[in-house]
């Protein structure tokens, strides 16, 4: 089992190589108690990182890249190793139409977040996110491309329980 105050200290030392590299933190991100697991949302913008680092960071970092089109929104998200999910946040159905077609991700979806996907849908994705790989009894159904698609006509926020909106 791994050690959460530890664990805190990586994804901020993440966010600080990720700067170091030539990232611009829009939002910097903190470690507010010293003796507890917790880090406040950090920002960064890595448009102009020649060589951008292809990690996933499992914390409150969001790495934010400036295009000039949608297309190139799609094939900058598509520029991964990884692919599990993405979405797509739009009032515009044919743009998610679009991007439902284009986008390299197991899980794609419309208005609807990257995480809390059904556990009774495939844990899809080509990439080293997802189980695009064979293994287990439904090794099958879980090779599907794209695997799911979770939509929702509207954009709708939310407060996660616990948090405080400040």
């Amino acid at each position: 089992m791994s050690d959460p105050l530890k664990s805190a200290v990586a994804v901020l030392d993440a966010f600080l190589d990720v700067i170091m590299k030539g990232g611009r933190a829009i939002r910097h991100m903190a470690k507010p108690e010293a003796d507890r697991p917790f880090l406040t949302p950090g920002l960064i913008d890595v448009t102009d990182i020649a060589e951008r680092p292809d990690i996933e960071l499992f914390g409150p970092v969001l790495q934010v890249i400036r295009v000039p089109d949608f297309e190139a929104a799609i094939a900058e998200a598509n520029n991964t190793r990884y692919g599990l999910s993405a979405s797509l946040l739009s009032q515009n159905p044919k743009l998610y139409d679009q991007f439902w077609a284009n986008a390299r991700a197991g899980i794609v979806n419309w208005n609807r977040p990257t995480n809390g996907a059904s556990s009774a849908a495939p844990f899809g994705g080509i990439g080293w996110s997802g189980n695009h790989r064979p293994s287990a009894y439904y090794a099958a159904d879980y090779c599907a491309y794209p695997v799911v698609s979770s939509e929702a006509d509207q954009t709708r926020a939310s407060i996660g329980i616990g948090l405080r909106d400040n």
